[in-house]
């Protein structure tokens, strides 16, 4: 077959876990001996807005499409330029299928133009961007809006035009409805989605692959302070301030703290030191990829996933069980579907308390011997990148191929 994968980003801009799962599915899909083509956003300054830049990364041709500099909610969603350009990419290639993943700076114009033009096409759900304007379920202050699924007229309570939100969540809701089917990272993500409104005869879990320690790789000893790591960026949901808030609650300096700013990987900057204003050692690095992933993790001993918001999946926690270092996260939907409190993580409430977290971090300085994750006990079954990409070959071939999604509703067969 013929897979189109479509991403905001694409290698070299590497960014975000969609980002990830999207490159890392589009090599093993090669492997598997499909042909693959990729289109991102581009924001290269000596483009023009809707021209194309055309490169090779990681194996795949990649068509850049060069987004707009309008930073407004309206263009984030639909930008016609970069739709009709979408289009004349489509019929010059000719894809058996369209895989979409996170669509922010490119618009759900494009998988409308998709299917206006008769191309399958299947969407995969990140996060809650295709029905709250805001992405992550928050209010207008960056706090966790509560609801257990997308309800339009809560929604239309706490945005700038509650009209133009009703308009954007009919116009995807109709979109989805419409694709071939609609791929979510886990269990927790398809029940708030069909919750949402999808139809739950489309929307099929395609659980998240988590990279292993490559072979031969070992985490060296450690004999110096707990080392703490941070990778989930700017937004406030994420939770930096909770965890500068705990810190200096603690008053305690025996403790280094490294966080990972992927903006840096894009040329730019999301923290600045005066953003960590606590008393350990911090250090700030650019994101980490697939070629160092295991040496981010081999220099942590704790990972701080504070999310403020009920994550989709939560790929940095698994990567992190996985290379033996602990998570502290909230709890937070996906998150913690693999997550055993006590034994290879410490699970902590969601209710926007850092007080709960500063207790954690505590527990783990007092004692950091006793916080390592003991993952054959824990009994949980995480999927390899190879097992989701098997998986998602299975997904675009019964589109392909037209079979009923009647006939596997909803499956997960690493749930």
């Amino acid at each position: 077959m013929r897979v189109m994968i479509v991403n905001v980003h694409f290698a070299p801009e590497s960014f975000g876990g969609a980002t990830l799962v999207a490159e890392e599915t589009a090599v093993r899909l090669m492997g598997l001996g499909h042909e693959v083509v990729a289109v991102a956003a581009s924001s290269e300054e000596w483009l023009d807005h809707g021209h194309l830049r055309r490169y090779e990364a990681l194996g795949v041709p990649v068509f850049a499409i060069r987004r707009s500099d309008e930073a407004t909610l309206e263009r984030d969603y639909d930008d016609p330029v970069v739709t009709r350009r979408f289009g004349e990419i489509l019929l010059a290639t000719k894809p058996d299928v369209v895989h979409f993943h996170a669509m922010q700076m490119l618009g759900v114009g494009c998988v409308e133009e998709a299917q206006r033009l008769g191309f399958r096409t299947v969407v995969t759900l990140h996060d809650a961007w295709w029905l709250c304007e805001r992405q992550f379920m928050v209010r207008g202050d960056g706090t966790f809006c509560g609801q257990s699924w997308i309800n339009p007229d809560v929604c239309a309570t706490c945005v700038p035009s509650p009209s133009a939100h009703v308009e954007r969540q009919l116009r995807s809701t109709r979109i989805l409805t419409a694709c071939d089917r609609v791929l979510v990272p886990s269990e927790f993500w398809r029940d708030l989605m069909v919750g949402s409104g999808l139809p739950a005869e489309r929307v099929f879990v395609n659980a998240n692959g988590v990279s292993r320690p490559a072979k031969g790789w070992a985490r060296r000893p450690h004999t110096g302070p707990v080392r703490f790591g941070f990778v989930g960026g700017i937004h406030p949901v994420k939770g930096h301030q909770h965890i500068v808030d705990a810190f200096n609650e603690l008053r305690r300096s025996d403790y280094e703290l490294k966080v990972v700013d992927g903006l840096m990987n894009l040329g730019g900057h999301g923290f600045g030191y005066e953003d960590w204003d606590v008393p350990g050692y911090v250090q700030i690095v650019p994101g980490y990829n697939r070629d160092t992933l295991d040496d981010f993790f081999g220099s942590i001993d704790v990972l701080l996933f504070p999310s403020q918001w009920k994550e989709s999946y939560g790929l940095t926690v698994r990567e992190a069980m996985l290379h033996g270092v602990w998570p502290i996260a909230t709890d937070g939907g996906g998150t913690v579907e693999h997550m055993v409190d006590g034994v290879n993580g410490t699970v902590i409430p969601l209710d926007g308390d850092y007080r709960h977290l500063a207790a954690a971090i505590d527990a783990v300085l007092d004692d950091p011997a006793a916080f390592v994750p003991r993952m054959a006990e824990s009994g949980v079954r995480i999927a390899t990148l190879d097992e989701q990409t098997r998986d998602l070959d299975r997904h675009l071939r019964a589109v392909v191929h037209g079979q009923d999604v009647a006939d596997e509703e909803g499956s997960n067969p690493w749930g």
